[in-house]
């Protein structure tokens, strides 16, 4: 069973968002650039693992879970965790491509493209064998006895793992029902009743990572963030105001509701709540009343009055 489907990555459409919003000559820039690409191939693999994972029948209950944040010894993230009978599982996804070498003192895993270039990552399994250690420690905390267990999942069939160091489970995306079909060969630990509790305390506890508003997380100044409404066609940024639309000279398209994808992007990118002048400038108005309908219909919480008034986004991000 399903209990919390994959999702893509707040994160990651944050910082596409961001990335729009900046010069090419930024200093951060290019970080901002090639922390998308990492964190777009890794939600493209958690997909493909998850979309497997949706079509498996497996003979016994389980639930699973898609990137869960919990608090132990420190904050750990986890791609994918079912909770079986027989314990819990951790799928570690990676999606590289190439000849992938593990080795060893120091742990870590080396990516040979076809281009030549060659990349070094911190070993998949380590960071699987710490997880299963905090996460270890966040169910003692709960005073819940149970197995941990976990595998190093690839998504890429474009991948040759050349293991030089045999530190854990490594499986491909098409290996990971006959690795679970295996558990069935273990005694039960859990029951129906231990799952369902587990799973209620996975919810309760699964907190969003506080990435934003990512000027802060990435050190940016507000005024390096280029402003105006976003076309959703072409991607310009400066529609402008007229009458009841917004108007993009760039493609010359007319959208009533252009506004609300950069309302959400100033709470993603520069502040958790927002004033009537704030709207202003960033939606780059002049008339006051406009920006006061505009936040007004955009499902804020209103908090003050007058000059005093700021809005606030009703969940968390």
């Amino acid at each position: 069973m399903i209990v919390k489907a994959y999702s893509k990555s707040i994160h990651l459409e944050a910082m596409e968002m961001l990335l729009k919003r900046l010069s090419v000559d930024h200093p951060i820039y290019s970080k901002i650039s090639n922390q998308i690409g990492t964190t777009r191939a890794g939600d493209i693999g958690e997909e493909m693992v998850f979309r497997e994972l949706e079509k498996m029948k497996l003979p016994f209950k389980y639930y699973v879970f898609h990137k869960l944040l919990l608090f132990a010894e420190n904050a750990f993230e986890l791609d994918i965790l079912l909770i079986t009978p027989f314990g819990a599982i951790i799928l570690e996804v990676k999606n590289f491509s190439g000849i992938l070498e593990f080795t060893g003192n120091p742990s870590q895993i080396i990516q040979h493209k076809e281009s030549g270039e060659i990349n070094k990552y911190p070993c998949p399994a380590a960071q699987l064998n710490e997880y299963k250690y905090q996460l270890l420690q966040f169910f003692n905390d709960q005073n819940i006895p149970i197995p941990i267990y976990g595998a190093v999942v690839f998504a890429s069939r474009k991948s040759f793992v050349k293991i030089t160091s045999d530190k854990a489970e490594i499986l491909y995306r098409n290996e990971v029902s006959p690795f679970l079909r295996k558990f069935q060969k273990l005694k039960p630990t859990l029951t129906e009743e231990d799952m369902e509790k587990i799973k209620d305390i996975l919810l309760q506890k699964n907190t969003p990572f506080a990435y934003f508003p990512l000027s802060k997380h990435f050190s940016i100044q507000s005024e390096d963030i280029i402003r105006g409404v976003e076309c959703n066609r072409c991607g310009y940024l400066g529609m402008q105001k007229r009458n009841r639309t917004w108007y993009c000279p760039s493609c010359r398209k007319n959208d009533s509701s252009a506004y609300k994808n950069t309302i959400t992007s100033y709470f993603l990118l520069c502040k958790d709540s927002i004033t009537n002048k704030e709207c202003r400038d960033f939606l780059l108005l002049s008339n006051r009343h406009e920006a006061k309908r505009i936040l007004a219909n955009s499902n804020l919480i209103k908090t003050g009055n007058n000059k005093s008034t700021i809005y606030k986004i009703k969940h968390s991000l």
